[in-house]
C-alpha cells in the first residue's frame, strides 16, 4: 500500500451543450477534473466560464432543454454517473454527494420549516423515522454553529439572517454524510465576517470527515486560503490546474496571472496610489466564442495562432497542466 489518496471523482471529456434559436453553445468543452478523499479542489474564474455549469453536470442537473451533456464520464465511486437510471442518481444527490448552492434564499422552500426541509433528506437516505430526524435535525443546526438549535428547527426560513440560512444549507448537504461536498460560491452576499466563520467551518467538516471538497468561487483569495489544488476555467475549459501553491507561485496561464493580479494587496501602503488591476475586456458569451484561444482577445501576450487555434492541454510538471500556446513544448 502505498498511502495515495483514495480519488473520489474522476472526470474526463466532459461536454454539455445548449439549444436556442436555431443555435448551439458549447458551454462546457473536455472538461477534465479530479477530487480526492479529504482534498479541497478549488474551481476558479470569472462568471460565465463553466464553473457552476461543472458542477450542475456532476450531478447530472444540467437543465434539459435547452442544456445537455454531449460527452465525457464521470466516475463517482467506480460508476459512471453519466450511464446510471435516475433512480440511482437520486440515491447518490443528498446522500454521497452533497451540495450547497449559491442562493439559501432561493434554494430553501418558504413554507417548510427549517426542521421539515432537514428531515426530508434524512427520511429519504437515512430511512429515519420522523422522530429521529428531528434529532438528528437539532444536531446538524448544532454542528454548523446555530444558535439555539431546538428553536431554530421550527422556524422558516425568512426569519434567519443570510448567514444562518447559508449554514442551514450546508448542514442539509452534510447530513447523510457525503463523501464528496460541492460548495458553489457558498459565502455570495454574506459579510467579511461571515465568510471567515463560513470556510472555517466547511475546514473542520472536512478534516473531522475525510470528505473530499470541491470549492466554486471566483475568488483568488479564496483559494489561496482554502484549496489544496485549483483549476482555473474560462470559456467552458479548464486553462490551468496544479497544486494552489503552484499556482499562486508561478501561474502559467496569462488568465491566472490575471486573476491573481487583481486580488489586493493589503500589505501595501494605503496612500500609494496604486489602482486597483483588472482583466479587460469580458468573458465571451458561450454563443459567440472564437475559434482559437477563448482568451485571446483580452490577452497582452497573444498572437495570431492564439485567434486561430485552440490551444491542447500540455503538460508542464507533475500535476501542472495548461492550455496555451505560449507554454507550448515547456514541460518535462
Amino acid at each position: 500500500m502505498d498511502g495515495a489518496p483514495t480519488t473520489l471523482l474522476d472526470i474526463s471529456g466532459l461536454s454539455v451543450e445548449f439549444s436556442g434559436g436555431g443555435r448551439t453553445a458549447r458551454v462546457l468543452n473536455d472538461v477534465a477534473l479530479t477530487v480526492a478523499a479529504n482534498e479541497t479542489l478549488g474551481i476558479v474564474g470569472e462568471s460565465g466560464c463553466g464553473k457552476s455549469m461543472t458542477a450542475l453536470a456532476i450531478l447530472r442537473l444540467v437543465p434539459s432543454p435547452p442544456g445537455r451533456i454531449t460527452g465525457g464520464r464521470i466516475v463517482f465511486g467506480g460508476e459512471d454517473l453519466l450511464q446510471a437510471p435516475e433512480q440511482r442518481l437520486r440515491d447518490v444527490r443528498g446522500h454521497r454527494i452533497g451540495m450547497i448552492f449559491q442562493e439559501p434564499m432561493t434554494s430553501l422552500n418558504p413554507v417548510l420549516t427549517i426542521g421539515d426541509q432537514l428531515s426530508e433528506t434524512l427520511i429519504k437516505h437515512l430511512k429515519l423515522d420522523a422522530r429521529a430526524a428531528r434529532a438528528r435535525s437539532i444536531e446538524l443546526l448544532k454542528a454548523v454553529g446555530i444558535p439555539a438549535p431546538e428553536r431554530r428547527v421550527d422556524e422558516y426560513p425568512h426569519q434567519l439572517s443570510g448567514g444562518m440560512r447559508q449554514r442551514v444549507m450546508i448542514a442539509m448537504a452534510i447530513g447523510c454524510e457525503p463523501q464528496l461536498l460541492i460548495a458553489d460560491e457558498p459565502t455570495t452576499a454574506l459579510d467579511v465576517t461571515v465568510q471567515a466563520q463560513i470556510f472555517e467551518l466547511l475546514r473542520e467538516l472536512r478534516a473531522r470527515s475525510g470528505m473530499g471538497l470541491i470549492l466554486i468561487t471566483h475568488d483568488m483569495g479564496v483559494i489561496a486560503e482554502m484549496t489544496d489544488r485549483v483549476a482555473v476555467m474560462y470559456g467552458g475549459r479548464v486553462v490551468e490546474e496544479a497544486p494552489t501553491a503552484d499556482i499562486l507561485s508561478a501561474p502559467a496561464h496569462p488568465y491566472t496571472r490575471g486573476l491573481i493580479a487583481c486580488v489586493p494587496d493589503l500589505d501595501a501602503e494605503e496612500d500609494s496610489g496604486a489602482d486597483l488591476l483588472e482583466i479587460a475586456g469580458m468573458v465571451p458569451s458561450v454563443w459567440d466564442l472564437p475559434k482559437g484561444c477563448p482568451f485571446a482577445d483580452r490577452c497582452a501576450e497573444a498572437m495570431p495562432r492564439c485567434v486561430a487555434e485552440m490551444p491542447p492541454t500540455s503538460v508542464l510538471s507533475a500535476g501542472h497542466r495548461v492550455a496555451c500556446w505560449l507554454q507550448e513544448g515547456t514541460g518535462p
